[in-house]
């Protein structure tokens, strides 16, 4: 093996040309490395442009029906109580005109907003204690 030092030397370095490409190299993998960041960076950020497509008093309604499905089929178990209950819930979006899916999807985009959740449950609270009469304040 036959090594020759004196391109691992400062001064061997500096007279080389290789050096200069090192140097390229670095700033090019420091570059690439702060676009991926970057990158990485946006697409994490959540798209605060998200909107349920359902407005809020449906959604209170929705909840207030499934929570009635859900109370009708207390003192049933087992396969009787999950068959009713799917009656229940497919009644219930078809009442509404709307699909499990898109309820699902509006739910989990107002959960980033607990405000606004929060007055929806306490609408369909309100549609059940005062006897579903459909009057919300």
């Amino acid at each position: 093996m036959n090594l020759k030092f004196k391109y691992f030397t400062r001064r061997g370095i500096a007279e080389s040309k290789s050096a200069l490409n090192i140097g390229h190299c670095i700033l090019s993998i420091k570059a690439c490395g702060l676009i991926l960041a970057l990158g990485i960076y946006c697409s994490c950020q959540s798209n605060s442009q998200d909107q349920p497509t359902l407005p809020d008093e449906k959604i209170a309604r929705i909840m207030a029906d499934i929570s009635i499905a859900d109370a009708a089929t207390t003192g049933l178990s087992g396969y009787a109580k999950d068959s009713l209950m799917q009656a229940y819930y497919k009644q219930v979006f078809e009442m509404h005109g709307v699909t499990l899916e898109v309820y699902e999807k509006d739910l989990r985009i107002l959960a980033r907003d607990l405000v606004r959740m929060e007055g929806i449950v306490k609408q369909a609270d309100e549609l059940l204690t005062e006897g579903g009469n459909g009057q919300m304040q």
